[in-house]
């Protein structure tokens, strides 16, 4: 199970690095500058998928990368853990969790940039974040007590 627990560790680590990404991208004011509504064009930064010159672009863009890895990361935890053997009911439960909270947040995001960063959305947005990341480490504690517990 080292492998599914050391994948939930880096999901979580990628995860806290988008937060702190997001919060200098929001304390910028960078958050248009790949563009609003459907100029946005996610996960392209103002139709393209080069990476842009502009700084605040370069911000936002580098968002939408890590937003891409923390997503993948999640996914392949998922399935490592829920089909390690022993299983791990309760980690597998909180993984899931956080892929309802993940689609949750990226339909935050969607809609975030449409509504030209609204301020309520965006403390949605981070609210759904912290959520996220609170119940990922949840999955990250039952998996290391579980595997106290076989060993």
């Amino acid at each position: 199970m080292s492998a599914g627990k050391y994948l939930v560790y880096l999901t979580i680590v990628s995860t806290y690095v988008l937060i702190v990404w997001g919060a200098y991208l929001t304390a910028g004011e960078w958050g248009a500058a790949c563009g609003t509504g459907s100029a946005s064009a996610w996960p392209a930064c103002n139709g393209s998928f080069a990476i842009p010159s502009d700084w605040g672009a370069l911000v936002e863009y580098i968002h939408r990368a890590l937003s891409i890895v923390a997503t993948v990361l999640l996914l392949i935890s998922t399935v490592v853990v829920s089909r390690a053997k022993p299983r791990q009911k309760g980690a597998t439960l909180a993984l899931l969790l956080s892929l309802a909270l993940l689609v949750a947040q990226i339909l935050l995001g969607a809609v975030l940039v449409n509504t030209d960063l609204d301020i309520v959305v965006t403390a949605l947005h981070l609210a759904n974040a912290t959520a996220l990341f609170g119940v990922m480490v949840v999955a990250g504690v039952l998996i290391h007590l579980g595997e106290k517990r076989v060993a």
